[in-house]
Order: C-alpha cells, then sequence, then structure tokens
C-alpha cells in the first residue's frame, strides 16, 4: 500500500492538473464548464474518503436500530404491515458493525509500522553481516510479506493493459 502520494494528494493533484493543464486549452464553454464540475467532484471525493467507512458503519448501526423500533410499531394486518414486520425482524437482527479508526490514525499507524519493516531490514542485514543464522529466517519471512506487499499494490494500480501512465 503507498502513502506517499497519498490519495488525497493524487486526487489534489487530477484538480491542480485539470486547472493548469486542461482548462486553459479548452475554448468551449461548455467544455470549461464539464471541467470545473469535474474538479467538483473530485473535491467531494477528497472531502468524503477519509469518513466515508465510519459515516457507513455509523449509520448501518443506527438503521438497525431504526428496524429494530419499527418491528415494535408494526401492528397493522394488512399486506403493507406484514412487509414492514417482515423486513423489521430481518433488517433488525442484523449486527451492529465495529466504527473503524479515523482515517488519519489509519494513516499514521501504517507509516509508523511501514518504517519499522524498513529499519527491521536494515537490523536484519547487520544480523546476517554479524553471521547470525536465525536472520536469514526473519529476512524470508519479511521478503514474504514484502512479496504479497507488492502483489497487493500492483493488483490495485493497474490501469488498463499497464501501469498508470504506460498502458
Amino acid at each position: 500500500m503507498l502513502t506517499h502520494p497519498s490519495s488525497d494528494e493524487l486526487l489534489e493533484g487530477c484538480i491542480i492538473s485539470i486547472q493548469n493543464d486542461i482548462l486553459p486549452n479548452l475554448a468551449n464553454q461548455h467544455a470549461q464548464v464539464s471541467a470545473v464540475m469535474m474538479q467538483a467532484l473530485l473535491q467531494c471525493v477528497r472531502q468524503r474518503l477519509p469518513v466515508e467507512q465510519q459515516v457507513m458503519a455509523a449509520e448501518h448501526n443506527q438503521m438497525i436500530a431504526l428496524f429494530r423500533d419499527l418491528g415494535t410499531l408494526a401492528n397493522a394486518e394488512s399486506e403493507a404491515g406484514k412487509r414492514l414486520r417482515d423486513r423489521a425482524q430481518s433488517c433488525g437482527a442484523s449486527e451492529n458493525l465495529p466504527v473503524p479508526p479515523a482515517f488519519d490514525e489509519v494513516v499514521s499507524r501504517y507509516r509508523e509500522l511501514s518504517q519499522a519493516v524498513v529499519d527491521t531490514l536494515d537490523d536484519l542485514d547487520t544480523l546476517i553481516s554479524e553471521g547470525d543464522t536465525s536472520a536469514q529466517e526473519a529476512l524470508l519471512k519479511v521478503r514474504t510479506y514484502l512479496g504479497q506487499r507488492t502483489a497487493t499494490d500492483f493488483a490495485t494500480l493497474v490501469v488498463g493493459a499497464g501501469m498508470a501512465g504506460r498502458g
């Protein structure tokens, strides 16, 4: 996973590029308005991205509570009342989701652990140079982790037929 540049910084770069590289070259007013709208949508994503999972989890839990409350109010014998009771029973039976930590906290912890991996590689290199045979096994474990991490990065960064900018 990459944190430099962050998703926010990548989106900001797109907004700046639209402003500096695309808008000055658009002569058509409709195209200019479309480009500005693209900037506005990208800005909305920038603002929503850091809180989206927390908001969704909190709303999920609030909806479960809502359906539990509705189940006690649905006394009507009509088909609509039966559907409401059934829905309240099935949706209200869902389990609450844990609310994920704030995005900034996740990024901070992630960067701390990523730096610890880098520091570990340095220490393992020193230990291997000193003849510590157990350090070889530890290095293999770190390499296995880094291989999985790299595979995830490639799976998320591929655009079309190749890497972004090379496809």
